[in-house]
């Protein structure tokens, strides 16, 4: 199934690159579906209407393989993951981040951290296997991940100065991450927000060619 049919981004494609072969399915259903779900917040202008078209999903990723409907890629994909055996309960959590985006802002900070569990926790988990338990590192990385993305692309500035700020209390808190090589494309995530995170400042084109050599040197030796 090609990038196109699922709607990876320009840097999610860079990144799945790095994916080992046998992880590959994985990882190229976990970017879709959260890009997915991004979508839906971004075009959704009513609550219920958002929270409807989520629960669509939530009601698929509950539902056995064989009364799932037919003709939409990422069902196809998530059926072949599921066929392979992975465990999707970490879906439901990255989902559960998502539903976060329905609330208005400014965020206090209990919004924030459990958005920030849910999104980033259940996202490193699904890619890393789902039935492997993440270390505590790996669990704050993934959080301030989710922050530092949200950071990114927030439209309230009171809330994105927060949600980076707390990105950047976890990782000066955090001992260097360290994944196998079936996390590579984490790590290159890392490897962008530890960088943001040094300058105190939001990084604001990641397509330009000095980062892709960053994250072709790190996606091929790991440094």
């Amino acid at each position: 199934m090609s990038d196109a049919n699922l709607q990876h981004d320009p840097l999610q494609r860079l990144v799945l690159a790095y994916a080992k072969r046998a992880d590959r399915t994985r990882y190229a259903l976990v970017f879709a579906l959260d890009s997915r779900f991004a979508g839906v917040i971004r075009s959704t202008s009513e609550t219920l209407i958002g929270q409807m078209r989520l629960t669509w999903w939530r009601d698929n990723l509950t539902k056995p393989l064989e009364a799932r409907p037919t003709g939409e890629p990422l069902i196809a994909l998530i059926n072949e993951t599921e066929e392979q055996g992975s465990d999707l309960a970490p879906l439901l959590n990255l989902l559960e981040g998502w539903e976060f985006l329905l609330d208005d802002f400014p965020w206090d900070d209990r919004q924030l951290d459990q958005y920030a569990e849910k999104r980033g926790e259940g996202l490193f988990s699904f890619a890393l296997g789902g039935d492997r338990l993440l270390t505590e590192d790996q669990k704050r990385g993934a959080q301030a991940w989710a922050l530092w993305d949200f950071a990114r692309h927030c439209s309230d500035e009171n809330t994105r100065k927060k949600a980076f700020q707390k990105c950047g209390n976890l990782m000066n808190a955090l001992k260097p991450i360290v994944f196998d090589r079936s996390g590579r494309p984490l790590s290159i995530f890392c490897k962008l927000m530890q960088g943001d995170v040094k300058r105190r400042s939001l990084t604001a084109d990641l397509y330009r060619p000095g980062i892709a050599s960053k994250i072709v040197w790190h996606g091929v030796t790991g440094c």
